[in-house]
């Protein structure tokens, strides 16, 4: 038999008893955690849909009503402005502290004036990287702080590779003269190197491609990435110093 009709009424009495005060959120959590067992919900948010509300799981999001009759799954999108609202929330919730990133063990690259600020995760066999280092020669005007993140499991060599880009004497124009026309760098890959670390970073951040990107206000996006979303990106953001070090370890 089927229970769950039955929990909906008992907690919908609840809430209308005397002297109730909790707050329709609150009661949506408790009939998301009945009916959905296991599933640990992050926030609920009021949307600017009325009666609507936005729930997130973990890095996700969907929609409901307040007795949870509907699932909404897809965008919000804001009509007079085509601002996609979900997006922006998906945003702000897979967002990380830039603090957390140890540029001192990444490649600096600064074009331009260098006034903005971009963090990359790449690997130098992923064909997605070189894609994304081509849109980047089409970006200027920021400092791209590039950790290198070989996934030796899924692309064999891209290890020694980027050992040999890590212990170029010019670092830069290696990973460059690598990513954008297949030079191979010519420096032995026996150098102090902090790949491990970097990889372990990229691990516990929850990045699971490359390459990854991340913004100045912590936002994170994956894939290969066109120029002109990377510049709108880099755009509606305020830059924030981040420069946590970190010890190379052999």
């Amino acid at each position: 038999m089927n229970r769950m009709p039955a929990l909906f009424t008992a907690l919908l009495l609840a809430l209308a008893a005397p002297g109730a005060v909790a707050q329709p959120e609150d009661a949506l959590r408790k009939l998301i955690e009945t009916k959905m067992p296991g599933e640990k919900v992050r926030e609920i948010r009021k949307t600017p849909l009325p009666g609507i509300y936005e729930v997130a799981f973990g890095n996700r999001l969907f929609y409901t009503d307040e007795g949870l009759n509907y699932l909404i799954v897809g965008n919000i999108i804001e009509a007079s402005t085509n601002r996609n609202l979900t997006d922006q929330r998906l945003r702000q919730l897979t967002a990380i502290d830039v603090k957390q990133l140890p540029v001192d063990l990444a490649i600096k690259s600064v074009k331009g004036d260098g006034r903005r600020t971009l963090y990359v995760f790449s690997d130098p066999l992923c064909p997605f990287c070189s894609q994304l280092e081509q849109e980047l020669q089409k970006v200027s005007n920021v400092t791209v702080y590039t950790f290198l993140t070989p996934v030796e499991q899924m692309r064999p060599g891209s290890r020694n590779r980027a050992l040999e880009i890590w212990c170029s004497t010019d670092r830069v124009r290696a990973w460059d003269e690598w990513m954008l026309k297949q030079v191979i760098p010519r420096s032995k890959p026996t150098c102090r190197n902090s790949l491990d670390q970097v990889v372990k970073l990229s691990d516990k951040l929850g990045f699971q491609v490359t390459p990854t990107l991340v913004f100045a206000d912590g936002a994170v996006l994956s894939g290969m990435v066109p120029a002109a979303q990377i510049e709108k990106f880099m755009n509606a953001v305020t830059p924030v110093p981040a420069a946590a070090s970190g010890t190379p370890k052999k």
